[in-house]
């Protein structure tokens, strides 16, 4: 089957709401609504894990208010709105559905840094502005892509009446856009805010039993795999050896596509610079980010490669291999699953960050983080 630019949008561009989503995306409505007709800024937050349709709520809801931008009867109407997102792969995506839609155009997609230097350039301000995955928005300076503030969250808010931001603080990357709880508590503290939970999950159509164990084993602890009479057809495996995962996946990939291997950080480049993912006699690149029409899950050639959170974070996979890196070792006294920080390759993670003025204290590394939480595999 070919693929084409379109089909990156499946995940994110629906028609098929549920009642539950249409019921959130009503109230969302009603919030901005009523925050338009106020004096004061205003940030609506949708909270949820991976698959619960954070991004597919956002996208119906910017399409929505967008649509009524030309519509004199609405309360949308002649609003200056723009929709960020600080994921090159996903900003892709959101890119071409700019290009699919009348009232949309691939300008009204862009990186968070890009809004915030273009509004204060201009003078100018937003009406409504969307942030899909506010868990990567910065939260340090970074002058090598001219951010020269402390927090990308604060600025979006001073330059917007109403902010739509989706938050999973389980998918946080690196020390410079570290998010926890605390944090985005102490940055709305003082604006009108309202949370928005989403806890159905959709992406994963798995048995209670099945989703118990993944949850477990995302924070570290092993439990016994479910029967197979409890896993509701759902394909969960644990394999010995790499190359036996890896064959398995180009099975399944060529019946039905969309099977890819993934790995988390801690794997070191070879002699010639090269990152590669060496397991046994498994050897393959580990993807570099590169901007193509189609992303990196959707290209054919993808199956050789090993995908990173810079690349599938986000995206739909129909069976995914994950492979840990040496940096995740099991800990005999307390059986469970932790990360060795003296293993972690990935250097950014321990850059400290300095802690807002207004709090006592230094934060914790992202590496002390995920050593003791296990919150995460990137």
């Amino acid at each position: 089957m070919k693929e084409n630019i379109y089909q990156n949008l499946d995940a994110y561009d629906r028609n098929d709401l549920t009642a539950n989503q249409l019921q959130t995306l009503g109230r969302l409505k009603n919030y901005i609504e009523a925050s338009l007709s106020s004096d004061e800024h205003h940030v609506a937050i949708i909270e949820g894990a991976a698959g619960t349709g954070k991004s597919v709520i956002l996208t119906r809801l910017f399409k929505e208010v967008r649509d009524g931008k030309q519509d004199p009867t609405s309360p949308y109407y002649g609003l200056k709105t723009a929709f960020t997102v600080n994921h090159p792969e996903l900003l892709k995506v959101y890119q071409d559905m700019g290009a699919k839609y009348a009232n949309i155009y691939k300008k009204d997609y862009q990186r968070p840094t890009s809004i915030i230097n273009s509004l204060d350039k201009n003078g100018e301000k937003l009406d409504v502005l969307f942030i899909d995955e506010g868990h990567l928005l910065l939260t340090k300076p970074e002058p090598y892509i001219k951010f020269r503030q402390n927090n990308q969250l604060t600025e979006l808010i001073r330059l917007a009446k109403v902010v739509v931001v989706v938050f999973d603080f389980a998918q946080v990357i690196q020390s410079k856009m570290f998010w926890d709880q605390k944090l985005l508590d102490s940055v709305v503290k003082n604006v009108s805010h309202k949370t928005f939970h989403l806890d159905f999950q959709y992406r994963m159509q798995a048995s209670p039993q099945v989703k118990a164990w993944i949850d477990d084993f995302a924070q570290g602890r092993l439990r016994p795999l479910p029967k197979m009479n409890e896993r509701n057809g759902y394909d969960l495996e644990i394999f010995h050896r790499a190359a036996d995962l890896f064959a398995k996946l180009k099975r399944v990939n060529e019946k039905m596509g969309m099977a890819r291997v993934v790995s988390t950080t801690g794997f070191h480049h070879d002699e010639g610079g090269k990152h590669h993912v060496v397991m046994d006699d498994f050897d393959l690149p580990w993807d570099e980010y590169d901007p193509q029409e189609l992303t990196w899950a959707r290209r054919p050639e993808s199956i050789n490669e090993v995908g990173s959170i810079y690349t599938v974070q986000g995206f739909d996979l129909n069976l995914v291999g994950l492979l840990l890196s040496p940096a995740f070792e099991y800990d005999a006294q307390n059986d469970r699953i932790w990360v060795n920080p003296d293993k972690v390759i990935h250097r950014e993670i321990y850059k400290k960050i300095a802690p807002p003025k207004r709090r006592q204290g230094h934060r914790k590394s992202e590496a002390g983080f995920h050593a003791k939480r296990f919150k995460h595999f990137g």
